[in-house]
């Protein structure tokens, strides 16, 4: 097909989904044949990681294409604050005639969230069903590991289901075009809970195994402060395996809403002349690690490997593919893609790469290495969490360790290639993980002198990273007297002149 207009986009974003709990990337135990049938259609990533492992730095930074230190969005409690040449790419989109429906993006947004959005999507109260689960005692030993198991005896409509309902019903009311679907939904983020048939479809005995505990100091201390405040080295196998299946069904039930989401498409005639994502922000530790929940500071794969998948419009063709593509990519990659699938302009420095050239067999490979960072300086407070918590709030670990012991919330930055991660601590030990030869990232080599040279290596790329992108200069001069002529954007003066 012959492009004839921009693509309309449906971009399907997911909470705390790691990367190796598809399907299609090898996972024979989970059920996600929605997001399979969509990798077979389109293109699937195996090798995409996020740039922080927490929900609000993550989103910020693939909706500007900038790492989380550029402008300072590297922590949970910072929105992402608008300045006029700041690039969002849902605010792109509408500068350039979008329509844009979405159903929240709160996490990055402080202000007026019509500033991005044409119309803001609520589900009526009432509308969907709760499915808390059970009240839980916080002395129960289960209590902090967030897990809450089965919601109801029957499958329920809830407010995941009722955003998903509310993207379908515009789909079918003759929506404007070129339009984008921004769709946010909070499964499978903890607490652990999901109703039957989910709650019972995996076998507790079938599961992958689960990564065993760290030798006590060979990853942060927070993480090891945290988990001893859990109480999760207390839990045995079989519970730390009932959350995991409790996760898995809480997945297919997500997988479920992308299959209603994809039928709609294209039962409104809009599949071939739309672009697809599904990603999620970041992963989720699920019993890995004797841990549940994320770290801010801590970059398994398990926290920074997520799924992506494209579908690209039928004018865009790409090849068929037995395997999903092993390019390295960053999540910051959905920013240029979408870019130059839309054909924005160039108004800002960014510093995502669109991964239209990998996914259509032009380029063989992507990125050399990838970066995730977090974490705060110990002077910086604001950086923390809000203290308040006390024993018996959910979130009082995490929360309560951040604020007793800040220096264990130190700023970290991660840079990984296919072969080895390195992890640079501003206040403790590095981690240097060989993952040809430890792929669960168990054993740190950082003191090993057999691995002088790639310690050498991966700190001199993080050296470059950081002078490459320290900091992103404006497009626009800031005229400092009257009558001063202001450059043209490069991409608005050639689409003027054609």
């Amino acid at each position: 097909m012959t492009q004839t207009k921009r693509p309309n986009l449906i971009i399907f974003i997911a909470d705390s989904w790691r990367g190796k709990d598809v399907g299609y990337l090898g996972n024979k135990v989970i059920r996600t044949p929605h997001a399979d049938a969509l990798a077979r259609e389109g293109v699937a990533f195996s090798n995409c990681f996020v740039q922080n492992t927490v929900c609000t730095p993550s989103r910020c930074s693939f909706m500007s294409g900038r790492y989380p230190h550029v402008k300072g969005h590297r922590v949970q409690e910072h929105k992402l604050v608008i300045a006029d040449d700041d690039p969002v790419i849902l605010k792109e989109l509408k500068d350039q005639g979008y329509y844009i429906w979405c159903n929240a993006v709160p996490p990055v947004k402080s202000g007026d969230i019509h500033e991005w959005c044409s119309e803001l999507y609520t589900p009526e109260p009432g509308s969907y069903e709760s499915n808390s689960g059970p009240v839980m005692d916080a002395g129960d030993p289960l209590y902090y590991s967030f897990y809450r198991g089965k919601a109801g005896d029957k499958e329920m409509f809830t407010r995941d289901d009722a955003i998903v309902q509310g993207a379908i019903d515009f789909l079918a009311s003759g929506p404007p075009e070129p339009f984008c679907l921004f769709i946010t939904v909070a499964s499978p983020h903890p607490p652990f809970r999901v109703e039957e048939p989910y709650f019972s479809m995996y076998d507790r005995d079938k599961l992958p195994p689960i990564i065993a505990k760290p030798e006590p100091g060979t990853k942060s201390a927070f993480l090891d402060r945290v988990r001893e405040r859990m109480g999760l080295e207390r839990l045995s196998e079989d519970e730390l395996k009932e959350i995991l299946a409790v996760y898995y069904g809480m997945i297919t039930k997500t997988d479920a809403s992308l299959g209603r989401l994809t039928e709609a498409v294209k039962q409104s005639g809009h599949w071939d002349d739309s672009a697809v994502f599904v990603f999620s922000d970041h992963g989720e530790y699920a019993g890995d690690y004797c841990m549940v929940e994320k770290s801010q500071n801590d970059f398994e794969d398990s926290l920074s490997r997520v799924p992506l998948i494209i579908k690209y419009p039928s004018w865009i063709p790409v090849p068929k593919r037995e395997q999903p593509v092993d390019a390295l990519v960053e999540l910051l990659d959905f920013y240029a893609t979408v870019s130059e699938l839309a054909g924005l302009p160039e108004r800002h420095t960014t510093f995502s790469r669109s991964l239209v050239p990998v996914s259509t067999g032009k380029a063989e490979g992507h990125r050399q290495q990838v970066f995730c960072e977090g974490g705060g300086l110990v002077y910086e407070p604001h950086t923390h969490e809000p203290n308040g918590l006390r024993p018996g709030a959910l979130y009082w670990p995490r929360v309560g360790v951040q604020n007793d012991y800040p220096e264990y919330h130190g700023k970290v930055v991660m840079v990984r290639t296919k072969e080895f991660k390195y992890i640079k601590r501003l206040y403790e030990r590095d981690e240097l993980y060989d993952l040809e030869n430890d792929p669960d990232e168990l054993h740190n080599l950082i003191e090993d002198e057999s691995y002088a040279d790639v310690r050498q290596d991966m700190l001199e790329r993080l050296v470059h990273w950081y002078m490459e992108t320290a900091d992103a200069v404006p497009y626009r001069l800031d005229p400092r007297r009257a009558g001063e002529k202001l450059p043209v954007y490069a991409n608005e003066k050639r689409r003027g002149e054609s």
